[in-house]
C-alpha cells in the first residue's frame, strides 16, 4: 500500500498516488485463534518438566544441555517442546478436525505464548524458578473469522493497522476452543497423565460455567502465529484475488511477484509452515526455469510498470 498499490479508497485516504487498484490487498487476513489449559506437577514428579530438565532454578541454562544438543542431538534443546500433540473434530461429526492440541511438557505463566516468555524473563530477574507443570495450547484450525491489514500512516517504520477480528463470526470459532479446554480438561483426569497434576492453573478449577469459560477464551485469546491471505491468490482479479496462482505475479503490475503465506487462500487446518515452504519451492521452479503452472488468465487487468 506504501507503493500506491492496494484498495483505492485507502490509498488515496493516505495521500499516495495510486499504482494499481486491487481492493483485496490487505482483505481476508486469518489466523489460528489459541488458548491453553495449564496444570501444575506435583512436587514429587518436578524433575521430569521440560524447563526443570532445561533450566537451573536462577533460570540459566544447565551447562550440560549444550554437549547434549551438539554432539548427540538430545536433551530439550534439540526439540521445540511443542512437537507432540493431536488434531480432534469437537463438532462430533464426520468433518475435517476444528481443533489443534499442542502438547508442551512445561508450565505456561500466561495463557499468552509471548507474555510467558516475559514473565520468565522477569523470574529469571529476580532468580526465581519456572514452575513445572505441563500445558496443552488449543488453537481454531479451521476458523471461519476473517481479519484485515492496512495503514496507520505513510511512515513505513510505523506499525501496520491489524484487525484479526477473533470470534466475528457465528460463534462456531469460540465454540472450538470453549470445546476444547474440555477436551484438554477430560485428558487431564485420565490416570496416565492425571496422577502427575496437581493444581489446574488455566483457566483454573473455578472456570466451569459455559459462560465463564466463553469469557476465559475471549479475554485470553491470541495468535497462533499462522497469518496468512492478505494477498490471496486466484485465477483473475474478478475473484477479487490479488496475485496470479499461476505464476504468483500480482494482477496488473509488471515485474512483481508475491510469494510467502500471503498469498494462502484459506489457511490450512495445520502448520502453516510446510505450505509456506512448498510455495517458495514452486516459485523458485518458476522463476528459474521459466515454466508457469497454467497458461495465465486473459483476464488480467492492464499492466503497470514498476520502476
Amino acid at each position: 500500500m506504501l507503493s500506491g498499490i492496494g484498495p483505492a479508497d485507502q490509498v488515496a485516504e493516505a495521500g499516495i498516488p495510486l499504482v494499481a487498484d486491487l481492493p483485496g490487498i490487505g482483505q481476508n487476513l486469518q489466523d489460528h485463534p489459541a488458548t491453553l489449559w495449564a496444570s501444575m506437577l506435583k512436587p514429587e514428579y518436578d524433575h521430569i518438566a521440560a524447563t526443570t530438565e532445561l533450566l537451573n532454578p536462577d533460570g540459566s541454562i544447565k551447562w550440560t544441555q549444550y554437549p547434549n544438543y551438539l554432539l548427540f542431538g538430545k536433551g530439550p534443546l534439540a526439540t521445540t517442546a511443542c512437537d507432540r500433540g493431536a488434531f480432534v473434530n469437537t463438532r462430533g461429526d464426520s468433518g475435517e478436525p476444528d481443533l489443534q492440541i499442542r502438547f508442551v511438557p512445561a508450565y505456561a505463566l500466561d495463557p499468552d505464548a509471548i507474555q510467558s516468555y516475559i514473565k520468565f524473563g522477569q523470574l529469571k530477574e529476580l532468580r526465581q524458578k519456572w514452575p513445572a507443570g505441563v500445558t496443552m495450547q488449543l488453537l481454531t484450525t479451521r476458523p471461519n473469522s476473517r481479519g484485515t491489514v492496512g495503514l496507520e500512516s505513510t511512515d513505513p517504520f510505523d506499525m501496520t493497522k491489524v484487525e484479526l477480528n477473533y470470534f466475528q463470526d457465528d460463534g462456531s470459532d469460540l465454540a472450538t476452543l470453549v470445546s476444547g479446554v474440555k477436551v484438554a480438561r477430560n485428558i487431564a483426569e485420565q490416570a496416565p497423565l492425571g496422577k502427575y497434576l496437581e493444581e489446574e492453573g488455566w483457566p483454573g478449577a473455578d472456570v466451569t460455567s459455559e459462560s465463564d469459560l466463553e469469557a476465559y477464551v475471549r479475554k485470553t485469546a491470541c495468535s497462533g502465529n499462522a497469518l496468512v491471505g492478505t494477498c490471496r491468490m486466484g485465477q483473475a482479479p474478478t475473484d477479487g484475488s490479488v496475485v496470479s496462482s499461476n505464476d504468483f505475479s500480482m494482477w496488473g503490475v509488471n515485474g512483481l511477484r508475491v510469494i510467502d503465506a500471503s498469498v494462502v487462500p484459506a489457511i490450512p487446518g495445520g502448520q502453516t509452515g510446510a505450505v509456506t515452504f512448498m510455495i517458495a519451492e514452486r516459485a523458485a521452479a518458476l522463476l528459474t526455469k521459466g515454466t508457469p503452472v497454467a497458461a495465465k488468465s486473459a483476464a488480467a487487468v492492464p499492466e503497470v510498470a514498476m520502476a
